[in-house]
């Protein structure tokens, strides 16, 4: 191992803070956002769960830090260099100048499982495509001639940066993990990169590596799930079907396509006999091939229904676009997708065992209690146009016979054309126009107004079976004026694709969610059923606010192992595209 003569000086301790200012600084925490990549939707992000080690930092409010001496620090970064091949830079050289210039240029990485460790999760990051630059840092830690302290260099580099996103994530994941452009990549803060100079002073590395990966109880399986998917490098067939759908019973040309798919996602049972693709070396004489059946029928039809069970589709055995779409998707995208969103885990509760949680994507609600499911409930979400936005809250209270103040856009967009056409409509539909927003406007007759010269006029519709909201609403404070919801159009539920509504969440059992809130202030179906029949408007508080998490996943592992996956509506998986540019190197670091 190369190494550097320290120089003898004097040995002045000074006490400062971890913030001060040393002879290289090591960097702040805070992201210097891309301000061209704003993400399509309003987010609010709860406060990041604190562990062990940073409640210590936190409280650590000075150290000792030895003063280094420039002169040392810049021989440090010259034995760096001279370690590194031709054309191999450092992204963050003055910060690991002045950590090798402690370590004496001894190597950081001496533990393999604890190497073999951070390269399992900096191989994630890369997959995620969220970063290029993790990307890059793989590809050279695959490189045979990146060996002794120039390997041991780029792993501290590269877990520098991934310490910054683990830091920045909790406050600016939202922008990083759900955006179509790469975040900035900075600097660690002082604290982190301390915390690891004393966890590998203490032989504590493994820990300390552990405690960067999601804490998140989906974590273990996702990861698990990574590895053969990212090992199925084999052309994937394809199936063409154009736009007409495959219906059981029907014959097509790309049946023996579809058994392929099928076989290697492990759906049906193979036949080496039947299998379409398959080719022989040059020169071999292949055995005479059974005749293989065009008709879709059967094994095939039930393995397409559990495929679309893992898909989140309607189990109609039907193969139409969307179907098509999704069994022509190639096991290293599927890998990409699944490794993107192991990096939303790290903005959701490390255990989702109380409260209330939507996934937009799967249009799903579960209210778990002390870990006791309570309630499973389908939801209508948000459209493309008015996406329903991440968000983390706390249901306050609940609303019997609400109101419904329409949203100015909604008003300007949905309900002044159909008054334009129609004068009669808003009062058929039971709206009260008033004069304005403040509380001294007064009710005007909707006929009498001339919609094109615009006003700020304020729609409320009445409390009954017709109002937008149906009969319950769940307050929750947040900035984007989002609850939940009854309605009085339950069909739409009925919908596999349920991205309808203008962002709040309608459910499809808020009476029984209702009644279970209700209940636990208090209410019996009693008081409930007499409520509904009078029609008045109530408030009810809740007595502990329950937390209430819409979230955005479109992949994770079920209970039973098998790897889901879901329609991405809002388009916010287009960072995993990036990712599967760096399958090869990803590969390496997963074996």
């Amino acid at each position: 191992m190369l190494l550097v003569k320290r120089k003898i000086i004097k040995s002045l301790a000074v006490k400062c803070t971890l913030t001060a200012l040393m002879a290289f600084p090591l960097g702040g925490c805070a992201a210097d956002e891309d301000l061209n990549n704003q993400a399509p939707a309003t987010i609010s992000a709860e406060a990041p769960a604190t562990t062990e080690g940073e409640q210590v930092a936190a409280e650590t409010t000075a150290v000792e830090v030895p003063v280094q001496d420039p002169v040392v620090v810049a021989q440090t970064r010259d034995a760096l260099l001279a370690a590194l091949p031709a054309g191999v830079t450092l992204k963050f050289m003055p910060e690991l100048s002045s950590v090798y210039t402690t370590s004496e240029m001894k190597s950081l990485w001496e533990d393999e499982k604890v190497q073999k460790l951070f390269e399992q999760q900096l191989a994630e990051m890369a997959l995620a495509g969220i970063q290029p630059q993790f990307g890059q840092w793989a590809k050279l830690l695959t490189q045979p001639e990146i060996t002794g302290i120039a390997k041991d260099a780029v792993l501290s580099d590269a877990l520098l940066g991934y310490m910054h996103f683990v830091e920045g994530v909790k406050a600016n994941g939202n922008r990083w993990l759900y955006n179509k452009g790469s975040y900035k990549m900075a600097a660690p803060s002082v604290e982190m990169i301390g915390q690891w100079q004393q966890a590998v002073k203490d032989g504590s590395s493994d820990k300390f590596i552990q405690s960067l990966a999601p804490q998140n109880t989906f974590y273990s399986k996702m990861h698990d799930s990574l590895k053969p998917l990212v090992e199925d490098v084999q052309p994937w067939p394809q199936m063409t079907l154009a736009k007409q759908s495959l219906r059981p019973g029907n014959s097509h040309k790309d049946v023996p396509v579809l058994r392929d798919i099928l076989t290697r996602s492990g759906l049906i049972k193979g036949d080496a006999e039947t299998t379409s693709h398959n080719a022989t070396a040059e020169g071999e004489t292949s055995a005479p091939k059974k005749k293989v059946s065009l008709v879709y029928s059967g094994e095939l039809v039930d393995g397409v229904k559990r495929f679309q069970q893992m898909y989140g589709m309607e189990t109609d055995g039907v193969i139409g676009n969307t179907t098509r779409e999704a069994l022509n998707m190639a096991p290293q995208t599927r890998a990409a997708i699944l490794a993107l969103n192991i990096q939303r885990l790290r903005l959701l509760p490390n255990s989702m065992d109380h409260g209330i949680f939507v996934n937009i994507p799967d249009y799903s609600l579960a209210y778990y209690v002390n870990s006791e499911l309570i309630l499973e409930s389908r939801v209508i979400v948000g459209s493309v146009k008015r996406k329903t936005p991440l968000m983390s809250s706390a249901l306050n209270n609940v609303v019997v016979n609400p109101p419904w103040n329409v949203p100015v856009r909604l008003i300007r967009e949905d309900l002044v054309p159909k008054a334009k056409r129609d004068a009669e409509y808003l009062k058929r539909a039971g709206y009260t126009v008033y004069s304005g927003w403040g509380k001294g406007a007064t009710v005007v007759d909707p006929s009498t107004i001339d919609w094109s010269a615009g006003g700020n006029y304020r729609l409320q519709q009445a409390p009954g079976r017709s109002n937008a909201l149906g009969r319950f609403k769940f307050n929750m404070p947040n900035d984007d004026a989002i609850y939940l919801h009854d309605t009085p159009n339950h069909r739409l539920f009925d919908k596999n694709m349920r991205a309808l509504s203008s962002g709040c969440i309608r459910v499809n059992k808020a009476s029984e969610l209702a009644n279970i809130l209700l209940n636990e202030v208090g209410w019996d179906d009693n008081k409930i059923q007499n409520t509904l029949k009078r029609g008045s408007t109530t408030y009810a508080n809740i007595r502990e606010e329950i937390p209430v998490q819409l979230y955005y996943m479109t992949s994770w592992v079920s209970n039973s192992g098998t790897p889901e996956f879901r329609t991405d509506i809002y388009g916010y998986d287009s960072a995993a595209q990036e990712g599967i540019k760096e399958l090869p190197q990803v590969e390496k670091l997963l074996r």
